[in-house]
């Protein structure tokens, strides 16, 4: 077999060259709608044309004309192609063109064109005859409409497959897959091929002289038969089966009935012939020689070869006891027949009615060709057989192959997927155990701020209750002794003394935390105040303070006492106002005073308002300070709630 000519070549490299084409410029894609358009125009012009020939060359035209091999016309143009190179017995070309769609499908992963492509290369060898080849490309065909779940065409190509084993003589393979056909067809759209494929079982089983399972299965393909045509031939078929099991009478009667509904001379010379046929078959006194010769001259004279090799069949066997030369003439008649159509079958009843009434040369050749053929006939039957079940084999096999490495796949997937699931939960514990490490080093931090600020207070109040119990104390009981000897400015230097050794103890007693905070906090802000300065305290109201901590209760009068000291050393201020406010996150106090405000950078190296930070960063609350010297002071105090 010859491949296309070397035009043809260079057409199927530009198409694989411009299926690995990439992304293009929008100048591109409008010049592939352009070539869609001429592609479009040369399609529509090929149905509107009755000659094949012109056709062919519009279809050339629009293959010429395609930029893209993602147009969705080109598997429809190479399909058209295929189809009508075939209608001309051009089968080199169609060929060609049915690989260029397979290549061109496989390439774009196009399950569905891919089925429609090793079914035409079917139908291809189907035309040559090579029904292992037949039988290869539906399998293939049936292979990707199974996986592109379309049933009824995986059926039709299962049907195609059992045809091709029946004629290479693989009857028992036939029956199989003919009734795995069954299993996929759909009995309402498939109607016709069911008829095919219990006709297909009947013919298995009559080659097997299994007559009385053959008759049923006919009966089923009459009840699909789409035409009368069609149901003639199986009734014909099932006249040969009652024929065969020696039911001459259904035969014959089956004939008389299909007789007077034949719709073509070469059906009636048939039906005519075989019934005649049967006829002598029952009764060999008939006469009914007259009948088979009138059978084979219209035979002739339509000049119809394969009826002819029925008659030559029929005749040969007729004049076998009657007219040895006659006998010998149609089977003579037969084997040059049977030898130009390639009939081996009819050709060794040919030769098996030879061989004992022809002279012992002639005899000795016919034997030995008749040995040769039966032998070839065998081994053919034993390679098809062997073909179709290894195609069969090696199908399953790799299916199996296929399954277990998708089984491997799947069983690495879930170990890959337990790893995943280990990991992540590993991963989840450890950050679990991470955050509760976070959350118990943050607890103990702020529980251990707690403790310190509240051991703070504890030494700041001993100190407070040593100082008044202790220093206060001698230094009022010095004065007093020194009152009536020493001089007035040394005592009023020891009442100064006192009176600030008790300032400080004040300052620093014991704070109440508990309902009444607010209260004892605007008493001991107002007694901070000098006299001569106005303490304006608001918002207290809008706090909610049972909610808030002991420690942080603590810092907020520490560092509010710790301003108005501050103040009243250096302020000079008259007016003072301290406002507090609450929201979801903080309890904000903002403090001002009208004083002679300070330098900030040289203040906040001062012990007291870095005492304001550090018990602020304690808790970690927030301080902004504004003030300029002469213009006031002013503090943003923040505190977590």
């Amino acid at each position: 077999m010859q491949y296309p000519r070397k035009s043809y070549r260079i057409y199927f490299i530009l198409l694989l060259i411009i299926s690995c084409t990439g992304e293009r410029s929008t100048n591109s894609k409008n010049n592939d709608s352009a070539a869609h358009n001429r592609t479009r125009y040369f399609y529509e012009t090929v149905k509107a044309t009755e000659d094949t020939r012109e056709k062919i060359i519009y279809l050339d035209s629009a293959l010429a004309s395609i930029k893209n091999s993602r147009d969705t016309l080109l598997p429809l143009l190479l399909d058209y192609k295929i189809f009508y190179h075939n209608s001309l017995k051009e089968y080199d070309t169609s060929f060609f063109y049915v690989d260029s769609l397979i290549s061109l499908s496989g390439a774009h992963r196009d399950t569905a064109n891919l089925a429609k492509a090793f079914y035409r290369k079917a139908r291809i060898y189907n035309y040559l005859g090579e029904q292992e080849e037949v039988f290869s490309n539906s399998f293939e065909s049936r292979r990707y409409y199974l996986a592109a779940g379309d049933s009824s065409q995986a059926g039709r190509r299962t049907l195609e497959m059992a045809l091709a084993q029946i004629s290479g003589g693989d009857y028992l393979g036939s029956q199989e897959t003919a009734t795995e056909a069954l299993s996929l067809l759909e009995q309402e759209k498939d109607s016709v091929y069911f008829s095919s494929v219990h006709n297909i079982i009947a013919q298995v089983y009559h080659e097997r002289e299994l007559y009385n399972d053959a008759v049923p299965e006919y009966r089923n393909a009459l009840r699909f038969a789409p035409s009368l045509s069609d149901s003639l031939s199986i009734l014909n078929n099932l006249a040969l089966v009652y024929r065969d099991n020696k039911d001459f009478d259904k035969a014959i009667a089956t004939w008389d009935e299909i007789l007077g509904k034949a719709d073509s001379k070469t059906k009636i010379l048939r039906y005519e012939d075989n019934r005649a046929f049967t006829r002598w078959l029952k009764d060999s006194t008939q006469d009914v020689e007259t009948e088979l010769l009138d059978v084979l001259r219209l035979r002739q004279e339509l000049d119809e070869e394969i009826g002819l090799q029925a008659s030559y069949s029929h005749l040969l066997k007729y004049y076998l006891d009657k007219n040895e030369a006659l006998s010998r003439k149609y089977s003579e008649e037969l084997l040059k027949l049977t030898r130009k159509h390639k009939n081996a079958g009819m050709e060794l009843t040919a030769l098996q009615n030879l061989i004992p009434i022809s002279p012992l040369p002639q005899t000795r050749s016919y034997f030995q060709r008749y040995i040769h053929l039966s032998d070839s006939l065998q081994m053919a039957s034993i390679n098809a057989k062997n073909f179709f079940a290894k195609i069969r084999f090696d199908e399953e096999r790799k299916q199996e192959e296929i399954i277990s490495l998708e089984a491997e796949n799947r069983i690495q997937d879930l170990e890959a997927q337990r790893m995943r699931t280990r990991t992540l939960i590993g991963s989840l514990i450890a950050l679990l155990l991470l955050l509760a490490l976070s959350f118990l080093i943050y607890y103990l931090r702020q529980r251990f701020k707690r403790e310190k600020i509240r051991e703070v207070h504890k030494t700041e109040s001993r100190i407070s209750k040593v100082i008044h119990d202790e220093l206060a104390n001698d230094i009022f009981n010095v004065m007093s002794s020194l009152e009536a000897v020493a001089p007035a400015p040394v005592v009023d230097q020891l009442e100064k003394i006192y009176l600030r050794t008790r300032d400080i103890s004040r300052e620093n007693s014991d704070i109440e935390t508990g309902e009444n905070y607010i209260t004892y906090l605007k008493a001991a802000l107002t007694n901070i105040t000098p006299r001569d300065s106005r303490l304006i305290i608001s918002g207290e109201t809008k706090v909610n303070w049972s909610r808030l901590q002991e420690e942080k209760k603590i810092v907020i009068y520490r560092v509010l006492q710790e301003l108005l000291v501050n103040m009243k050393k250096h302020s000079g201020a008259k007016l003072v106002a301290v406002s507090f406010a609450e929201n979801n996150k903080f309890v904000e106090i903002n403090y001002s005073d009208n004083g002679r405000g300070l330098n900030w950078k040289r203040a906040r190296k001062g012990s007291g308002l870095q005492n304001v930070e550090n018990r602020l960063s304690s808790l970690n609350g927030k301080i902004e300070f504004e003030s300029r010297e002469g213009k006031g002071f002013r503090v943003k105090i923040l505190i977590p709630s």
